[in-house]
């Protein structure tokens, strides 16, 4: 019971790897042409500041705290950091017409970093505690 617990309060990041992850992997040649100036970018940023909200939700109680605050906000962007680095490297090595590049790794790694400071505002206003039914 406490397992599926768990699963529960991951999914929503769970879901979210895996939609970065399919995004990162659609071929760069089927992707629609915006015309705006580095739009790409603030995608990149704002899906790993999903992403590390996401990874924060379970954590929100112990993330409002002060004394935790630090050591989840870093563990996460390191986690998102990394995440968004494997991605870029799947896309030069691995995805079909794909390919990496490091403007995007570091708008990956700022998202990470605008989602830890984002969250406890975040967190203040949506009530994740009901909807999740955390404890």
């Amino acid at each position: 019971m406490k397992l599926l617990y768990r699963v529960k309060l991951y999914l929503p990041a769970i879901i979210w790897l895996l939609i970065i992850l399919v995004l990162s992997g659609y071929p760069g040649n089927q992707l629609p042409k915006i015309a705006v100036w580095q739009f790409d970018k603030l995608i990149h940023t704002l899906m790993y500041a999903v992403l590390s909200i996401c990874l924060l939700i379970p954590y929100n109680k112990q993330f409002l705290e002060k004394e935790n605050r630090f050591k989840t906000g870093v563990l996460v962007i390191l986690f998102g950091i990394f995440y968004g680095g494997l991605m870029e490297i799947l896309q030069t090595n691995i995805f079909i017409n794909r390919s990496g590049n490091w403007y995007d790794f570091f708008a990956n790694s700022l998202g990470a970093i605008l989602g830890v400071l984002w969250c406890p505002l975040i967190l203040k206003i949506l009530p994740f505690n009901r909807w999740l039914k955390i404890k």
